[in-house]
């Protein structure tokens, strides 16, 4: 099997467990790709089972899966990454929370194993695109959120929200969250909105801060889309999608359309887990911390 890695290089920790995972790679007999950079920083020539190439799209391409070692802001990286190419991603959790990458490093031996035997399945993520309506503009996609929040730290923003042509509310507003499933354990949960299982064909509006109480999150079909617009249109607002800023409303009124995107991305599921594990174990539900 060809196993890309992929690996935030600039956190000494997290080139650590990468090595770990190679060498675990390696004594089972795959394949390994890794960006040269990467291959470099891990004190590892290239080798009959070592092969390095120029960027990590190159490496993922050749691939026939994906190890994200890091938290879930490499899953994300990772994700941008795969795009519609499809590669099933394993996420190996050595950040801190790791809802997308909850296989600890302990663990990691024993899920390659399952990996490399074939005892896992895939789970598919949907994410969303967002367009301007200009055809010469590249659309974003993002797995967790798109973010419309203020450039300045004094005045909140007003967006005008529209879903499938009919207007839905006016926002006023520090920010405003659409998130998938996916990402309603993000900023999304962060701003009290709700959490929602990931294979449920919906997106939530959460609004940040919202000047009116009685303003609370909405959970919309995925199957028509959100316009969003800036009521004056002459407001400084950052759009960003998972965390990155966008430049999709530089130098233009604001003015995005937001649907679900025509690919998925497919995340490793290992035997032994489920979404509700996962969230008692983060979350830490039904837990007595006087115990």
């Amino acid at each position: 099997m060809n196993i890309c890695l992929i690996v935030n290089s600039n956190l000494p920790e997290r080139l650590t467990a990468t090595r770990q995972i190679r060498d675990i790679l390696v004594r089972e007999g795959q394949q390994v790709f890794a960006q040269q950079g990467i291959i470099t920083l891990l004190d590892a020539p290239p080798s009959d089972q070592v092969q390095a190439f120029e960027t990590e799209q190159q490496a993922i391409a050749a691939c026939d899966v994906v190890i994200s070692v890091g938290g879930d802001g490499t899953i994300l990286h990772t994700a941008r990454l795969t795009g519609p190419l499809g590669k099933p991603i394993l996420g190996i959790n050595v950040g801190k929370l790791g809802f997308l990458a909850d296989t600890q490093l302990p663990e990691a031996e024993a899920a390659i194993r399952q990996l490399i035997t074939g005892n896992w399945q895939t789970e598919k993520r949907f994410t969303l695109k967002a367009t301007n309506g200009d055809d010469d503009c590249e659309p974003v996609f993002a797995l967790n959120e798109f973010l419309f929040t203020r450039q300045s730290a004094v005045s909140m923003i007003t967006l005008e929200v529209y879903f499938d042509g009919e207007k839905v509310n006016k926002y006023w507003a520090d920010g405003l969250i659409v998130a998938t499933p996916t990402g309603s354990t993000a900023y999304n949960l962060s701003a009290g909105g709700p959490i929602l299982l990931p294979e449920v064909p919906v997106m939530v509006i959460t609004p940040v801060c919202p000047h009116a109480l009685t303003t609370r999150s909405l959970v919309l079909p995925a199957n028509r889309s959100v316009r969003i617009t800036a009521v004056p249109a002459d407001q400084q607002i950052l759009f960003s999608n998972d965390g990155k800023i966008s430049n999709l409303n530089e130098n233009k009124p604001l003015d995005i359309q937001i649907e679900r995107s025509d690919f998925d991305i497919q995340l490793v599921k290992l035997p032994g887990r489920s979404y509700f594990e996962t969230l008692r174990e983060k979350l830490m539900w039904g837990m007595d911390l006087r115990e």
